[in-house]
């Protein structure tokens, strides 16, 4: 099964973006009503109402979480307990209502693990569609690792790997390449179940610790888990993954505040996993950044992270903020049976994703963008003379996304742009590239980068030098942009490179205005840039 151009993949690229028909329209004009995916898992259950768009972008419109601990309320018959299921129904007519004052024409409702091994979850699905209408679904392990890809993998810069969703109750694993499900494995290996069955809620014993470790590791053994190496990612989602990685993104400077794309270290994982082992259930609420529902489930979590990170040989995790609900939005009809399932191309789902956010923000803003990134590309491929590859992409998504701050405070526009960058999800974008994007906007902003971007590990050395050279290219694209007529192309302002100088040609120049360019760039490059226009105007430093 290929979820490719109708659904996921845009027909055109940013470049090419018909006219929006209304502000209240979807991805690229086209209505998309919202969506709702109702999710009862072992732990907690949650319904969240999503617009989706055509790139497969998600905005989350409404969210609503409940802890019901279903894997810890099964009985010995293997039925779940009457007031566990009275509350599991409660829960989910709260849900109901919730995405129906949304104006979601269709619910997505599912149970996982705990439910897939209660005796007794016939009765839930009964009462779901008697009680509201809605159909609820019990999907098997198979599909919850496949819609698990789906969303979990989507927006993420990987390309080869393994996807690892550790759960309440299960832990579902896929391998994946060139973007396709290859594989699948559902293992009874969820941080609720660990925690519960080893008795790692509190300070366990090492005696504890040392059996459940040794039971996380003979479980992929068996499974036949493979080892993944240095030929790929081992991507990890789920509520004990995304939890480990806040706790320990807090313990260095780290200028991006979304979770999706973190990538946690094998040695910060090992310390992090150390810690929680041996501090009782207090201790660990009284960490900062701790969900209290999860200080008793979090060790069996933090075992099974590190196990499956030693089983593969993998240097770390890349943490999906996404996973089984955003698949579920992406691909809302049941799956049918049989792989592969293969994901849109990276280079795709970052154009898609970038043009997206500009909409959601600056509409009208629309037609502004695309030939400002334009010139941007070609002023940063002529400066660096094709190098530096990766921050030439990250300065196009710059002045693609330069208007979003425009539409929040002009004023200040550099500046909220990059408080988006740093907050947004960027489809397609690493972390790096995100703070690439958010810290050449600050310097061109402030003539420096902020301390938090100085002192941080997610970008090096080499990123730092030249952000302000990046800054530069930006602000002189955007000069240029904006002494253009509304419908001049970027084709009319010719850039080249004369005797190792970058010239410019452009219809409308006006140096008096821009004199702050050409000195910036010659600071920065330290060899001077040479703007001419074809009414006889021009200016060089």
């Amino acid at each position: 099964m290929t979820l490719g151009t109708e659904q996921f993949e845009p027909s055109r690229s940013i470049w090419e973006l018909p006219e929006p028909s209304g502000m209240h329209r979807g991805y690229m004009g086209q209505d998309a009503p919202p969506t709702a995916v109702i999710d009862v898992g072992s732990g907690s259950a949650r319904a969240v109402v999503m617009q989706v768009h055509e790139g497969g972008g998600i905005e989350v419109l409404a969210q609503q979480r409940m802890n019901l601990e279903l894997m810890s309320r099964i009985g010995p018959d293997g039925a779940l307990e009457r007031d566990a299921l009275a509350l599991t129904l409660a829960a989910l007519e709260d849900f109901i209502q919730v995405c129906l004052a949304h104006g979601v024409q269709s619910i997505n409702a599912v149970g996982t693990a705990a439910l897939r091994e209660s005796q007794n979850a016939s009765e839930i699905i009964g009462e779901v569609g008697r009680k509201f209408g809605v159909t609820f679904r019990i999907i098997s392990g198979e599909d919850e690792a496949a819609y698990c890809f789906i969303g979990g993998v989507h927006g993420l810069p990987v390309t080869n790997g393994m996807l690892a969703d550790l759960g309440g109750g299960s832990m579902e694993v896929v391998s994946f390449a060139d973007r396709t499900l290859e594989s699948g494995h559902t293992l009874p290996l969820g941080g609720l179940r660990i925690s519960n069955s080893f008795r790692l809620n509190d300070r366990p014993s090492t005696e504890d610790a040392a059996m459940a470790v040794r039971h996380i590791r003979e479980s992929l053994e068996e499974e036949g888990i493979p080892y993944l190496g240095a030929s790929g990612t081992l991507v990890g989602s789920g509520g004990s993954i995304r939890l480990l990685s806040k706790l320990d993104r807090r313990r260095s400077a780290y200028p991006i505040l979304k979770m999706h794309g973190y990538y946690i270290t094998g040695e910060g994982l090992d310390g992090m996993t150390e810690t929680l082992v041996h501090s009782t259930r207090a201790e660990r609420a009284a960490m900062t950044g701790m969900n209290p529902e999860r200080t008793h489930s979090i060790v069996g979590g933090a075992l099974v992270a590190r196990a499956l990170m030693e089983h593969t040989g993998a240097g770390g995790i890349l943490v999906s903020g996404q996973g089984l609900r955003e698949g579920l939005a992406r691909h809302p009809d049941p799956l049918p049976g049989g792989w592969p399932v293969t994901l849109p191309h990276r280079e795709r789902i970052r154009d898609a994703g970038v043009a997206d956010l500009v909409k959601r923000f600056a509409l009208r803003f629309w037609r502004r963008g695309p030939r400002r990134a334009n010139l941007a590309l070609r002023l940063a491929r002529t400066a660096w003379m094709f190098r530096h590859r990766r921050m030439t992409s990250s300065v196009r998504c710059a002045a693609m996304l330069l208007d979003i701050g425009s539409a929040i405070d002009f004023y200040n526009r550099l500046g909220r742009t990059a408080a988006v960058v740093a907050r947004s999800d960027l489809p397609g974008y690493s972390h790096r590239e995100s703070a690439q994007v958010a810290g050449m906007l600050l310097v061109a902003e402030r003539g420096r980068l902020p301390r938090q971007y100085r002192h941080t590990p997610v970008l090096t050395g080499g990123d730092k030098r030249l952000l302000g050279q990046a800054a530069a290219v930006l602000l002189a694209a955007d000069e240029l942009d904006r002494r253009l007529p509304p419908d001049c192309p970027p084709e009319a302002v010719s850039i080249t490179r004369e005797n190792g100088v970058v010239a410019v040609t452009t219809p409308v120049w006006t140096p008096l205005r821009a004199s702050g360019l050409v000195e910036r760039w010659a600071k920065e490059f330290e060899q001077p840039i040479n703007v001419e226009s074809t009414n006889g105007y021009g200016g060089s430093v």
